[in-house]
């Protein structure tokens, strides 16, 4: 079954997340830095990240770096599965569910 992406779309997309995935441990750890310092009640969510308040101690942590890591490997199997909507769906799903229902993750922090 296919996205309602056109196949340039698709290839858009791949070459434009390339570039930023080459890098995803820093990339990645650069992203959750900015969205807890910009909407720090998201810092609640994990209790290991509470305590750390400069931006720079954030960028320095195994577990913000390796969360930003994990992020982007999620956002990259997304990435390749663009052009098939089950195989997506087979993967945002989940994920989407384990965020609502078993981490709570209150609907407005989506958005962000």
């Amino acid at each position: 079954s296919t996205m309602l992406l056109s196949e340039a779309e698709v290839q858009s997309a791949r070459g434009a997340w390339e570039k930023i995935y080459v890098d995803a441990e820093d990339n990645g750890t650069a992203v959750l830095v900015r969205m807890f310092t910009k909407h720090p009640d998201t810092k609640s969510y994990f209790t290991h990240f509470k305590g750390m308040d400069s931006a720079e101690e954030m960028k320095q942590s195994d577990q913000v770096r390796g969360h930003g890591k994990k992020v982007f490997n999620a956002i990259n199997d997304m990435v390749q599965h663009l052009d098939n909507s089950e195989a997506f769906l087979g993967i945002v799903t989940p994920l989407g569910k384990k965020h609502a229902t078993q981490l709570k993750i209150d609907p407005k922090n989506f958005r962000v």
